[in-house]
């Protein structure tokens, strides 16, 4: 079990990227970017924190293209439930770390642990289609998201969910539910290793 840990990067890519993503959101918490809209009417103002929501996103698909088919079909264990109980706990404590800094700070940081089970979902959800291309899925909202524009001064088309406010319902409902989707994926369409 240690060589999966190891191959999959539980012991230096993962915690190197909640590290990475924990501390460049703490940095970034009061700075704000307002982009130009190319297609909507208002340009959006965002976090700056929301585009180090990517890292987790980008750190698990890395993690998913570790794998080693050869040496796995000898395995005595399914990797396949361990893949995806790593990956959706990862995404799951990237999530809790921030939510617990927003106890100390402000409430941008539950939008920037929204946004990260969002691309994480996005990314997840893609992976078994796209292999190491799923990470573009994830940045793409991104870009779209920001240079889309709004409806109106601060208000984002509702299926955007990246560049809502924190408190907004719908949002959390959105990303949660986009989070689910990304592991029914794994767990239905993943490639398997074969016996």
């Amino acid at each position: 079990m240690i060589w999966w840990l190891r191959q999959r990067g539980a012991f230096g890519l993962l915690p190197g990227a909640l590290f990475a993503f924990a501390l460049g959101v703490g940095l970034t918490l009061n700075v704000v970017l307002v982009l130009p809209a190319f297609l909507g009417n208002y340009a959006m103002a965002t976090q700056l924190s929301n585009f180090l929501c990517l890292i987790p996103s980008v750190a698990l698909i890395v993690c998913l293209e570790r794998r080693m088919p050869s040496v796995e079909r000898s395995a005595v264990r399914r990797l396949d439930a361990s893949d995806i109980t790593l990956v959706s706990g990862f995404a799951l404590l990237a999530t809790a770390v921030v939510m617990a800094m927003s106890l100390a700070g402000p409430e941008t940081l539950w939008a920037a642990a929204r946004n990260n089970l969002l691309f994480c979902g996005l990314a997840l959800s893609a992976w078994p289609l796209l292999g190491h291309r799923a990470t573009l899925l994830p940045v793409f909202w991104m870009i779209h998201s920001v240079f889309l524009g709004g409806r109106s001064h601060n208000d984002p088309y509702p299926w955007v969910i990246v560049t809502e406010e924190a408190r907004v319902e719908h949002a959390a409902v959105g990303a949660a539910a986009v989070f689910l989707a990304g592991i029914v994926s794994l767990i239905c369409f993943a490639p398997r290793t074969d016996r």
